[in-house]
């Protein structure tokens, strides 16, 4: 069960880009000036808030006594219909105290001032085949909470469900903290859980003005950098196995290439791939490589190249001397994708030229390299539906202060906007009468492949 949530989860915080056409969702708003004071409302939980102890553990407190509520087959299809059904549908008297005292332990773990995930020392072990247990008990948390969010929002219980979005938010980014990229996947997945519910909850009637409460969110609400640190981390302890400063042995070599072979499978499995076919397999193309005298004495002479001594060199065997020359050749493109994570989204486009995986494909550790771009897409997905929010919010601010009446461009309104994460460039924004569009650009290296836009359709009432 808890390897179908990851991939579910990983599958829904991918990037609509990945597919072609244009997403643009519709929103019916109403105006409304911004709070006062302005930060009334935030969406994370406040300095103040918080309280001594370990959001970690006491996250895990909620599933304690709790069977009935997160797993029985019942509740389960409960937590799916409520979850999708429209807002009027929605059983508010029965969903009044949803989740009780164990979403209710959910928020106080949210406002916890400390966080360990206690994770490092199995991470450090080189555990590639490890999955975090933690992660899909807190997908099924995350999706009651948003059960219970989507309920405030119908009863117009708008501090209710700030409060509920505050417990999702920290939670997406108490995820990013656990060094590994199935959780920062499992994070920008609640985060979007949050922010769909926050689409719904800005077209209520009565609905406060969030702008200034979405543009105090962290930018990036949901870091990927502790994620790629965590899995290089964990590849370096696997591959530390193999020796270059002395000769292995045979049955040392064997040893290594056994469980490297089935972490290799894990990986592939975990990411959704089909296992390799027999020839493709490591032992295949270990065999292959190792029958080349000519390419085991270029490895040999680019192990030295590297720095190892020659004459230690000359003493190990060609599969030594083959997965020391596929260790570092991995390595070196490991860091060709890792030195872009901290680049924008349209230098990293420019800098990469090509989808993650295409470089470095041929080499037996590749299924081992990062998926920087991937995982940046992903996490700029979200960065730009925080940013077509704040626009959303913006335009209500303005309506509020102009009669209803949209502005005819962006320049008019007089708070400041966000670029779309993926371009640096503005949105586009088209109104004609009480409706307006809001669209994201496709980064400009897949234009020429049809690549997706995002963005609203508003229409404003009165």
């Amino acid at each position: 069960m808890t390897r179908v949530l990851f991939t579910a989860a990983a599958m829904a915080a991918l990037p609509p880009g990945s597919h072609a056409g244009e997403v643009l969702v519709r929103l019916n708003v109403r105006p409304m000036p911004a709070p006062k004071p302005a930060l009334k409302y935030q969406l994370l939980p406040e300095l103040g808030e918080l309280n001594p102890g370990n959001a970690a553990q006491n996250y895990l407190k909620c599933f304690l006594e709790q069977r009935n509520f997160f797993w029985t087959k019942e509740a389960v299809a409960n937590r799916d219909r409520y979850q999708t059904m429209p807002l009027a549908e929605l059983p508010l008297e029965k969903l009044r105290d949803y989740g009780g005292s164990a979403l209710r332990q959910a928020d106080w773990a949210a406002r916890l001032d400390t966080l360990d995930w206690q994770a490092l020392p199995r991470i450090q072990d080189g555990g590639i085949g490890v999955l975090p247990g933690e992660l899909g008990p807190l997908q099924v948390l995350a999706a009651a909470l948003r059960v219970r969010f989507r309920a405030e929002v119908a009863g117009r219980r708008y501090d209710d469900a700030v409060r509920t979005a505050k417990t999702l938010f920290a939670l997406s980014r108490h995820l990013a903290d656990y060094p590994a990229e199935v959780a920062s996947l499992v994070g920008l997945w609640v985060a979007h859980l949050g922010l769909g519910t926050l689409e719904e909850m800005v077209q209520q009637s009565g609905c406060p003005n969030l702008y200034w409460a979405l543009t105090d969110l962290p930018d990036p609400l949901v870091d990927v950098r502790k994620a790629a640190q965590g899995d290089r981390i964990r590849v370096a302890g696997a591959l530390r196995r193999l020796h270059d400063d002395a000769p292995m042995a045979e049955p040392e070599l064997e040893s290594f290439v056994s469980r490297l072979s089935a972490e290799l499978s894990f990986v592939r499995e975990q990411a959704g791939q089909a296992p390799r076919r027999p020839r493709e397999g490591l032992r295949s193309r270990l065999l292959a490589r190792c029958q080349d005298p000519e390419r085991v004495r270029a490895a040999r002479g680019r192990l030295v190249e590297a720095g190892c001594a020659q004459g230690l060199v000359q003493r190990f065997l060609p599969l030594q001397v083959i997965l020391l020359d596929e260790k570092r050749d991995y390595e070196v493109e490991r860091d060709e994708r890792l030195k872009l994570l901290a680049l924008p989204l349209w230098q990293i486009q420019s800098l990469a030229g090509i989808e993650d995986g295409n470089r470095g494909r041929d080499g037996l550790f590749a299924d081992l390299l990062p998926h920087v771009v991937t995982l940046r897409r992903t996490q700029g997905e979200l960065q730009r539906q925080i940013a077509l929010l704040r626009h959303v919010e913006a335009l209500r601010l303005y309506a509020a202060g102009h009669d209803g009446k949209l502005p005819g461009k962006l320049s008019e309104i007089p708070v400041p906007l966000p670029d779309d994460p993926f371009t640096g460039e503005p949105f586009a924004y088209h109104a004609e009468g009480a409706t307006a569009r809001l669209r994201g650009h496709a980064p400009a290296s897949e234009d020429k492949n049809g690549g997706c836009t995002a963005g609203y359709v508003v229409t404003v009432q009165k």
